[in-house]
């Protein structure tokens, strides 16, 4: 264990006492969205007095209305910066909306220290004109000022570009003990937005955020490694609560190992799983084995989200002065992800959590097929064998002493299979790998001799299905990364894919290595108007950096 995490353990082991207060900044590429779109943000990770930390390694991010959380999703935090999207659903109403921001460790002081930031959004597709209108309310679009905090100004190459064209943001002024920075260039905004939210504004206001008394709650402890995955352990008969006196695995299904042991409660149901990296939406396998009473158990699992109270929300009116815009917003929309979806939603894998290469592997098409797993063991896979104990089949792995390990661990695609007879009457003609691992292996504290694990063709579990000793359910970790999509131009490019980007950039982790100037390229879209730059970020000793401009795009180019 590393010396940071042996000195953060130390001190939070009198929460009562400890000063380590986090905060959350996030940032999104604007504040007005269409029901369909993609919002991209920008998490900071600050302690009480706004500096950066790096301490909890998950943020949680719920699009609320009113009370009823409408998206939620998991970012993961490296460096005390996260970044993320969601993909709003084209069935959100039009309507003022609440983004919420925290951590697990945050949980303790309570909701007055979350991060808050509304939005708004528009839904286009709605046909029965049930959003009421105001025709008392026209929002002419704002005069864009430029904005220079810490001596940090932002200016494009040109005042107007034409369509499908370069450009170039000039920075100047960035100071060296930069932390982090993020630049957005979005359509400038004509549907107002009652509360703006920025990082200066913020930054000013969480010293007066209340310090709760954390002696009088449940002290929750910071996802410092990875996500907190927490259930209960309940009768596989009667759904009733049990003392977890039995332990259990979870196990991520997919064609490497993620694989995390339990730590229970013995006073409670409480079962806790510690995990890292466990990004992207995944079928998941929870074995329960039975407790000292012999009963048959299985885990329940509890959504990491907190309940919120009702908050109060603005009203939203849509103005038919705005209808010409939105209409052609819309359109664009539907055009870019009708022709780009692909390059829209690509995302990169989360990194192999299981870093042990197997001893031996077989990869059974190269071997003769064989009807039954015993045949197929004693034929060419000699580490493994089949053991029958009070009545019940147990495979075993023979470790690098030539001795049979007991008990092995046994995965099908990933998940765990406490009942090993399943896989003795298993279809072999369904496989696609067996790995063997001779090794002893530590999982929540239990040792492991050696592991067994065995991969199908299509990596779907084929005919695993839920029983008294595994639940399998889909769980969604911590988000993959998505890269923001912009097509680079050469002059007098006329490519037919329509482009109508509204956001033309968005870089959330620029890099400066030191230097107090940058230039960063971008390019237009098939969109005319006006655009709004916004650069934000902080240094490391807490001073928000924050600077505007703008530009137009004009159409005949």
């Amino acid at each position: 264990m590393k010396a940071s995490i042996l000195f953060l353990l130390l001190l939070l082991a009198a929460p009562g006492r400890s000063e380590v207060r986090e905060r959350i900044y996030l940032q999104t590429d604007k504040q007005v969205y269409l029901s369909g779109e993609h919002l991209w943000m920008k998490l900071y990770l600050t302690n009480h007095q706004g500096k950066p930390i790096d301490l909890s390694k998950v943020g949680y991010v719920e699009l609320l209305n009113g009370s009823q959380p409408q998206i939620q999703v998991k970012l993961e935090i490296s460096d005390g910066l996260g970044q993320g999207w969601m993909e709003l659903p084209s069935r959100l109403p039009s309507g003022y909306y609440h983004l919420i921001a925290y951590t697990r460790y945050m949980q303790n002081e309570g909701a007055e220290v979350y991060f808050r930031k509304t939005i708004g959004i528009v839904n286009t597709y709605r046909t029965d004109r049930s959003v009421p209108t105001d025709t008392s309310l026209v929002s002419p679009a704002p005069d864009i000022l430029p904005v220079a905090e810490a001596g940090v100004s932002v200016r494009p190459s040109a005042p107007a570009y034409p369509l499908r064209s370069q450009g170039e943001l000039h920075i100047k002024g960035l100071p060296a003990d930069l932390h982090s920075l993020a630049v957005s260039v979005a359509g400038s905004e004509f549907i107002p937005v009652p509360e703006t939210t920025d990082i200066v504004r913020w930054s000013t206001q969480i010293a007066s955020l209340p310090q709760a008394d954390w002696e009088e709650k449940n002290f929750i402890r910071p996802e410092y490694e990875g996500h907190i995955i927490q259930g209960r352990m309940v009768d596989a008969q009667t759904g009733e609560p049990l003392p977890a006196k039995a332990w259990a695995l979870m196990g991520f299904a997919g064609d490497d190992i993620r694989l995390f042991g339990s730590e229970v409660n013995e006073q409670s149901s409480a079962v806790t799983f510690y995990t890292e990296r466990i990004g992207g939406k995944r079928r998941v396998g929870l074995a329960a084995f039975p407790n000292e009473e012999g009963k048959a158990c299985r885990i329940e699992l509890q959504s990491p989200f907190v309940t919120h109270s009702p908050l109060p929300m603005p009203s939203f009116a849509v103005h038919p002065a705005w209808e010409e815009a939105l209409v052609q917003r819309s359109v664009g929309v539907q055009t870019l992800y009708s022709f780009t979806y692909d390059s829209i939603s690509r995302t990169t894998p989360s990194e192999s959590c299981f870093r042990w290469q197997p001893d031996v592997r077989y990869l059974l098409d190269e071997y003769t097929r064989f009807a039954q797993m015993q045949e197929m063991f004693v034929e060419f896979i000699p580490y493994l064998t089949f053991r029958t104990e009070n009545g019940l089949r147990r495979l075993s792995v023979i470790l690098r002493d030539f001795s049979p390990g007991h008990p092995s661990l046994v995965l099908l695609d990933g998940i765990p299979i406490p009942d090993h007879t399943f896989l003795y009457n298993y279809d072999v003609r369904r496989l696609k790998r067996v790995d063997v691992y001779r090794d002893p292996f530590y999982f929540g504290g239990r040792r492991f001799e050696g592991i067994a694990s065995f991969t199908s063709f299509r990596n779907d579990h084929p005919t695993l299905a839920s029983s008294t000793w595994l639940r399998l359910t889909d769980y969604e970790g911590t988000q993959l990364r998505r890269s923001f999509y912009a097509p680079a131009y050469c002059d007098g490019d006329r490519s037919p894919v329509p482009d109508y980007r509204h956001t033309l950039l968005w870089a959330p982790e620029v890099r400066t290595n030191g230097t107090s100037t940058l230039t960063l390229p971008f390019t237009t879209s098939d969109f005319t108007g006006s655009f709004l730059i916004t650069v934000e970020g902080l240094t490391r000793d807490g001073r928000p950096i924050r600077a505007t401009a703008s530009f137009t795009v004009e159409g005949g180019g």
